[in-house]
């Protein structure tokens, strides 16, 4: 029967032998051999959280988790499975992948820096959304809470237009080397992936033959420039199921033009696809990258001195499976105490064996014979406190995961009427998940930074932008409690009101994405004289004080004003149903240039005041203002001259 083999690296080198052409294939080799040891043993522990994570194997009464214990296949004996392990890692990810907030700053203090930073955060804002950037953030919060580790893969897409970030879903197959022991700073990275034949050819455009290792084992071979190729009709056809390894192989290299001896080098970053044997893409340089590897590293917690993080579930598994120990006990103690009744039979004739009959059974009557009767034997029972002993191992598993009952959903309705308790259960949740939530953001950081470097030499605009100083982006813990929200919201409003806030820190302190799009939108709303009629008039007696003063107002400001007084008048005269004589420009004030139409005049839609006394005469409404504290009042006045007494 023939056998399929995988063409890997290492068999691809045996196989073609040392050659000058493989000399990339012998150094990514030997940098996988040093690390071999380790990354064995990092899939051991994968494979084990796998386990724990997602039950695959099912007995008679579902999923189980620990279905080779004798438990569950021995006859008449309890097998209780608790199936809990992945809450442990989906609510710490649903927490730190919530929302966080997000602000752009200015590099420096000036309008210039402030409209690039405003530019910049227009930038994330899009390309968070063409992304689906919260749904990558909450996929690496799950594999790094499940693993311990992942990674953001950042390349540049040329269909799209602008780079992408593609998140490490099986860290086993991700290879990385560090600079140094501090392990900061990626040096190389390699990820690597069994194909299919058929996808290689497509995605390569590569040539694949069948390849005889012995009489009976067959592995596919990737032809080379200098290998003869098969005359086989279909030679696709005769690979089995065996695939091709790919590697993705990511180096760095010192420039041409290296610093004087005691300086930096600049270093150019190269890629390289291996396909078992043979190179079938690159080296390539990759000028946008400036030296650094496109893949950012994520742990999900700080091991000292280790490349390495713990799983959310690292802990728990001892745990959970001490509690499925003891209540797989307790139940086979119960199911023992109330499997059925034992009787006997008592007396000086009893016989040595139960007579036909004699046996109680329901709705019947028992027949013991004369001189005897019929007793039940009461088992014995041990006597354990289980509950307790199940409550301190959930105390335990508070203990490690720092999950307790309020984030589980088990705190009865009492305990949600006090909302300093639930802040405070919260708040505590907090500090535990403090270190591996700012760890999750300085990776967002560390991706954007990386991307926008791509992007700036992929398009110009942005080029212009981060050239104009682009921004530093900052990014704040969110609430989690409920009620914080408002608390935040009021919070910005106050310093806001007592001017130790601009508007726009506090917009971005309440989550608003873009603050100058919506203060455009306020502007836009403010000079709508039907919806803020008051803000109008201050606008309008503001531009007639200045004007009155003989101050000259900003560039354009007066133009604008006008023009923006004018439309709320408009809007003014359409929503009352008809249209003001002499007010179709400028304001409702007039201008230099125009009179203020008078109430009860020709065309005019409000209602005629009242007259004054036969033979007076009654005077024009004069329309006298006041702003105080950026708050406008008007009052309309009207004097009537008064006749001589007879």
């Amino acid at each position: 029967m023939t056998e399929y083999v995988d063409l890997s690296l290492s068999l691809g080198l045996s196989l073609a032998g040392e050659t000058p052409e493989n000399d990339l294939q012998r150094r990514l080799a030997a940098r996988i051999s040093a690390l071999a040891t380790e990354h064995d043993t990092k899939k051991e522990w994968f494979d084990r959280y796998d386990g724990l994570y997602f039950a695959d194997h099912f007995t008679q009464w579902g999923a189980d988790l620990w279905w080779d214990d004798p438990s569950a296949t021995t006859e008449g004996r309890s097998h209780v499975s608790i199936n809990t392990p992945h809450v442990y890692v989906n609510i710490p990810a649903a927490l730190q992948a919530h929302p966080p907030v997000e602000n752009m700053l200015a590099t420096e203090d000036s309008p210039e820096a402030r409209h690039a930073a405003q530019a910049t955060e227009r930038l994330r804002k899009t390309w968070k959304t063409e992304e689906r950037w919260q749904l990558k953030r909450h996929k690496a919060a799950v594999v790094k809470g499940l693993y311990g580790e992942t990674a953001s893969f950042v390349y540049p897409d040329r269909e799209k237009g602008y780079p992408c970030a593609q998140i490490i879903q099986n860290p086993r197959n991700l290879w990385s080397g560090y600079k140094n022991d501090d392990y900061e700073k990626v040096e190389w990275a390699a990820h690597v992936s069994l194909v299919d034949t058929s996808a290689l050819m497509e995605e390569y455009s590569v040539e694949v033959e069948a390849r005889s290792l012995d009489m009976q084992t067959v592995t596919p071979w990737v032809v080379g420039a200098a290998d003869v190729i098969a005359d086989e009709p279909r030679p696709m056809l005769t690979f089995g199921p065996a695939r091709i390894e790919v590697w993705d192989y990511w180096y760095r290299l010192p420039s041409e033009k290296r610093g004087k001896r005691g300086e930096q080098t600049k270093m150019e970053t190269w890629n390289v696809v291996i396909a078992g044997n043979e190179i079938v893409r690159g080296p390539y340089k990759y000028e946008e990258y400036e030296g650094v590897i496109p893949y950012v590293p994520l742990f999900n917690s700080f091991t000292p001195g280790a490349p390495i993080g713990r799983s959310d579930i690292h802990d728990m598994e001892q745990l959970i499976r001490e509690k499925m120990t003891r209540i797989t006990a307790g139940a086979q103690m119960i199911n023992g105490a109330t499997a059925g009744q034992y009787w006997q039979l008592t007396g000086q004739d009893a016989p040595t064996r139960v007579p036909a009959g004699a046996k109680p059974k329901l709705n019947d009557v028992a027949t013991p014979g004369a001189g005897n009767r019929i007793e039940a034997i009461t088992p014995f029972v041990a006597q354990f406190q289980l509950e307790q002993y199940l409550g301190r191992i959930d105390r335990e598993s508070i203990v490690v995961s720092g999950l307790n009952d309020l984030l589980l959903g088990l705190v009865p309705a009492q305990g949600l009427s006090s909302s300093k308790a639930i802040n405070a259960l919260i708040a505590n949740y907090e500090t535990r998940l403090a270190l591996s939530r700012l760890m999750f953001y300085q990776w967002d950081f560390d991706t954007w930074a990386l991307t926008l470097k791509v992007w700036a030499h992929m398009d110009k605009t942005v080029a212009k932008v981060v050239a104009r100083g682009g921004g530093v982006l900052d990014i704040q813990d969110p609430s989690l409690a409920p009620r914080d929200e408002f608390e935040t919201a009021q919070r910005a409003a106050n310093l806001v009101g007592a001017k130790l806030w601009s508007q726009a820190r506090a917009m971005d302190a309440v989550g608003v994405d873009d603050p100058e799009q919506e203060q455009n939108i306020i502007r836009e709303e403010s000079t709508d004289a039907t919806l803020w009629p008051d803000r109008v008039t201050v606008m309008a007696q503001l531009l007639a004080t200045l004007q009155s003063l003989q101050l000259q107002a900003p560039a354009g400001a007066q133009a604008q004003a006008e023009a923006q007084l004018g439309g709320g008048t408009a809007d003014l005269q359409s929503a009352l149903g008809e249209q003001t004589a002499g007010a179709t420009e400028g304001s409702q004030y007039g201008t230099p240039e125009q009179t203020p139409v008078v109430a009860g005049g020709e065309n005019s839609p409000f209602a005629q005041g009242p007259q004054g006394a036969a033979g007076n005469e009654a005077s024009a409404p004069l329309l006298q203002g006041m702003i105080t504290n950026g708050t406008q009042k008007t009052r309309v006045m009207t004097q009537t001259k008064l006749g001589r007494r007879p």
